[in-house]
């Protein structure tokens, strides 16, 4: 088999490298073997599981491919679509016949269109295709988002099932989109806006001669005509970091930076004043995802994994012309344990990195006691914990001097919950409330909150209703908060899934 090499993106018509993780539901953990896709000329090959695993031929005359956990989708050049799911092996089913334009699979989702009319289905593959839309220009499904552009350049984008109800999120000349979680990034001409939590939020306006954008997690990235790269991390308030000058192109992921000046490929991670890292000269298109960095260099696929030191992996010798890394397993092997990589590739920057991982032993124990146990659950919990103590054990309530003020990892607080708590542990909390923020006593307060005082909160995580468990923490009604809380948990969803969201409704609304 020859290795002439044609990849471009999944959202673009043509071929592409994609290394990707299985979708899974919510009561699993992922662990699936990867795969990587290639079409030479217009034969897509298939492999899984190791580098240097058997490439299998997938089908002939393509000319637009896409991965989405065990999920295969092929554009045919007769205008054919057709979707496999399983193994490699034979096993295509027409989804539409000779008439697709362009289509995406996503999150159990296959949407297509037919010039510019908006199809899309969901669940099994031949189940009803609803229409969407009649004047479309671009689409994009994201969980249980439709996003599109219309024919007359206005932003519409819906949530929940399929049938009607689009929310207008500006009529003002849509030239670009992105949906990531509950974010919804756009630009009209080059200004470029931002939202987050529900469709009738404010949007924010985020920067002025912006060529390019991208969102991930709870960072924006937006490269400008003069070549800056900028990038933010947080809320979508002002606070912009300057990254690079002279750019050309970027990609973000978790705590990772990277781009083109000229043909030079630095990377970054961690803080976003971090320094960057040359890592290769002679560059003509990268990616990154996790701790991977895949680079073109004359022809040569080369890839790493780990640091943003020396070390590539000449994955392919020549050919090859653009490059898509989509997430891989990232948690795999049946493991609930959460280390310091994981939250940091979940949500970037972590203060106090050292307090935080000397507390982790401890609160995985709590979880592993209290059977916070798969995806939907882990990511509520850490999503919970990131707005309350920034995943420390020794935070404390600030601006607050009171003997029982919150603490810990949950910020226990009031007498009767220092009580019921140290009752439960054995302890006498309300001699002793300091050792609420104890490296012993937080992460078991933490489950007991979560399992005992309120036993319910694991399966309301397990039915994605996040509205319901912030409602079962007990916080001062916030929605900027419950928002914030909301994008933390659906990050952490998609990590500890596979980097896939799973099937079924999320729910960011308290009652």
């Amino acid at each position: 088999m020859s290795k002439f090499l044609r990849m471009t993106l999944a959202s673009t018509v043509g071929a592409g490298l994609l290394v990707v993780a299985p979708a899974l539901p919510a009561s699993a953990l992922p662990g699936q073997e990867d795969r990587i896709a290639v079409l030479e000329g217009d034969t897509l090959f298939v492999k899984e599981g190791g580098l240097d695993a058997d490439w299998e031929p997938q089908e002939s005359g393509v000319v637009k491919f896409q991965l989405d956990g065990d999920r295969v989708a092929v554009l045919k050049t007769d205008g054919s679509l057709l979707v496999k799911e399983g193994d490699l092996g034979p096993g295509w089913f027409t989804v539409n016949t000779d008439s697709v334009t362009d289509f995406q699979i996503r999150d159990g989702r296959i949407a297509f269109t037919e010039g510019t009319d908006l199809y899309v289905t969901e669940g099994e593959l031949g189940g009803e295709l609803v229409h969407q839309d009649q004047a479309v220009k671009s689409f994009q499904i994201e969980g249980d988002r439709v996003g599109v552009i219309t024919t007359d350049d206005h932003l519409l984008v819906k949530e929940g099932d399929l049938a009607p109800g689009w929310a207008e999120i500006s009529t003002n000349d849509v030239t670009d989109f992105q949906l990531e979680d509950s974010r919804i990034a756009y630009t009209e001409g080059t200004e470029l806006w931002a939202r987050e939590g529900e469709l009738d939020a404010e949007s924010i306006h985020q920067e002025s001669g912006v060529t390019a954008f991208e969102l991930s997690g709870d960072r924006v990235g937006a490269l400008k005509e003069n070549g800056d790269l900028l990038v933010k991390g947080g809320d979508l308030e002002p606070g912009w970091a300057e990254i690079g000058g002279g750019v050309t192109g970027f990609r973000l992921d978790g705590d990772r930076i990277a781009y083109l000046e000229g043909d030079d490929l630095w990377a970054q991670e961690g803080e976003l004043d971090a320094p960057s890292i040359l890592q290769e000269e002679g560059v003509s298109a990268f990616d990154l995802v996790g701790d991977r960095v895949a680079a073109i260099e004359d022809g040569r696929l080369l890839v790493k994994e780990g640091d943003l030191e020396p070390g590539w992996f000449v994955a392919d010798e020549d050919g090859a012309t653009a490059v898509r890394l989509l997430a891989a397993t990232r948690h795999g092997g049946g493991s609930t344990t959460v280390t310091l990589d994981d939250l940091k590739a979940v949500y970037g920057f972590i203060g106090s990195e050292d307090v935080v991982e000397e507390g982790l032993d401890s609160l995985n124990q709590a979880m592993d006691d209290g059977e916070i146990n798969n995806p939907a659950r882990i990511a509520a919990f850490l999503a919970t914990l990131r707005n309350e103590s920034g995943f420390r054990y020794d935070a404390g309530e600030a601006g607050q001097s009171g003997r029982y003020r919150g603490r810990g990892y949950i910020q226990l607080t009031g007498d009767f919950n220092y009580r019921s708590a140290g009752q439960w542990l054995g302890y006498d909390l309300l001699a002793d409330p300091d050792a609420a923020a104890s490296l012993e006593r937080s992460g078991q307060i933490a489950r007991w909150y979560w399992t005992v005082a309120r036993p319910n909160t694991n399966e309301l995580a397990d039915d994605l209703d996040m509205g319901r468990v912030d409602s079962n923490i007990g916080y001062a009604h916030d929605a900027r908060e419950d928002a914030e809380r909301c994008s933390d948990f659906e990050a952490a969803l998609r990590y500890f899934n596979g980097g896939e969201l799973p099937d079924g409704h999320i729910n960011c609304v308290r009652p």
